[in-house]
C-alpha cells in the first residue's frame, strides 16, 4: 500500500476531470441538464467537480475526495491511481456561483397538469393541491411538471421540479433548479410552528399530511430533497431568526437503510427528548398514503379535515 506521495502528484490528481475519470473507470453515467446521474446508484448525483449521494448522505467536491469515498481508497491509492491514466484535466477556472432566481417565464398559467398529478397519481389531498397553489407554492412549467418552490420569508431561493409523464427510458424526471440555495427545501408552515418535521422529499411531505389532517398544528413540513444534515440544521437556524421557538423535531425519512440510518446518527446528537421517529411502515409515505386510499376503495373523500378553514386561515 502507498504511503507517501509527491506534492506534484497531488496537484495532477486534483486537476483530473471527475467526469472523464469516472467514464473511464467504466461507471454507468447519464447526462441530466448540467449535472450527471450515475445509472446503478441513481441517488449519486455529480456537477463539475462536485458530488452528492443523497441516499447516503455523502456529498463533497473534488476527484481525490471522491476517489475515497466511492472506491474506499486511500489518500495516496486515490492520488496514484489519478496519476497513471493521463486523464483529462478540468478547467482550473470556474466562474463563481450565481445567485437563484426563480424563472417564471417557464410557469404556464393552466396548471391541469400539474394538479392532475398529484391528486390522480400520488393521491395528495386535492384541499391541500388547491391551497399550495393558492399560495404560490406549486406552479407547472412548460413541459407539465410540478414545481415546488422554496420560499423562504416571501423569497423564492430554489425549487424541485418532479416529471408528471415517463420519460424515453421510462423513468420520472426529479430534479432541482440551478443554483438553488444549497441547504434549503420545500417548506410549508401548517399554523405557528414550534416544530419540524423532516422528509425526502415535497411529495412525502404532502402525503403525510393528507394522511394525518386535522392532527398537525403548529409545525413546518420541510423536505430536505434527499437526506441532507445542513438542510435540518439551517431550518432550525431558520426558525429561532423567525421568532419561533423549535421544541421537537421529527424525523419522517423513508423506511430504509438510508433513512433509518440517518434517523440514528442524527437523533442521537440532539438533546434527550428533542427528537422524536415517525416512519411509515412502507417504503415512504407517498406509498404509505396510496395503500390507505386504495383500502378505502380510492375514495379520497375519506381524508376530509375536520374543517377546511385550517387551510384558508394559513
Amino acid at each position: 500500500m502507498a504511503k507517501h506521495v509527491s506534492a506534484d502528484q497531488v496537484e495532477v490528481a486534483r486537476n483530473v476531470d471527475l467526469i472523464d475519470y469516472l467514464e473511464r473507470k467504466g461507471e454507468p453515467l447519464k447526462k441530466e441538464g448540467r449535472y450527471y446521474r450515475h445509472q446503478v446508484h441513481d441517488s449519486l448525483v455529480i456537477k463539475d467537480q462536485m458530488y452528492a449521494w443523497n441516499s447516503r448522505d455523502e456529498k463533497g467536491a473534488g476527484v481525490i475526495n471522491f476517489a475515497k469515498m466511492f472506491y474506499g481508497m486511500s489518500f495516496p491509492e486515490a492520488v496514484l491511481d489519478l496519476n497513471e491514466q493521463g486523464y483529462k484535466v478540468k478547467d482550473n477556472f470556474q466562474k463563481p456561483k450565481e445567485p437563484y432566481q426563480y424563472p417564471s417565464q417557464y410557469e404556464v398559467n393552466d396548471r391541469t397538469k400539474a394538479k392532475g398529478y398529484l391528486t390522480n397519481e400520488r393521491k395528495i389531498h386535492p384541499k391541500i393541491v388547491n391551497w399550495l397553489e393558492s399560495k404560490d407554492l406549486i406552479a407547472q412549467d412548460r413541459r407539465g411538471n410540478v414545481v415546488f418552490k422554496w420560499n423562504q420569508q416571501g423569497e423564492i431561493v430554489g425549487a424541485d421540479r418532479q416529471g408528471t409523464s415517463p420519460m424515453k427510458d421510462g423513468r420520472m424526471f426529479k430534479g432541482i433548479d440551478r443554483n438553488s440555495h444549497g441547504s434549503a427545501g420545500f417548506s410549508i408552515d401548517i399554523g405557528n410552528p414550534n416544530s419540524i418535521y423532516l422528509f425526502e422529499s415535497p411529495i412525502d411531505a404532502l402525503s403525510y399530511w393528507s394522511i394525518k389532517k386535522e392532527k398537525l398544528q403548529n409545525t413546518r413540513l420541510v423536505s430536505m430533497s434527499g437526506l441532507k444534515r445542513q438542510t435540518m440544521i439551517d431550518e432550525i437556524k431558520r426558525m429561532g431568526k423567525e421568532g419561533h421557538k423549535v421544541k421537537q423535531i421529527t424525523f419522517c425519512t423513508d423506511n430504509d437503510k438510508a433513512g433509518r440510518e440517518f434517523v440514528n446518527k442524527y437523533s442521537k446528537l440532539m438533546p434527550k427528548g428533542f427528537t422524536t421517529t415517525e416512519l411509515t411502515e412502507k417504503k415512504d409515505w407517498n406509498r404509505e398514503l396510496k395503500t390507505i386510499v386504495s383500502n378505502n376503495e380510492g375514495n379520497i373523500n375519506e381524508f376530509n379535515f375536520a374543517s377546511s378553514r385550517k387551510l384558508e386561515r394559513q
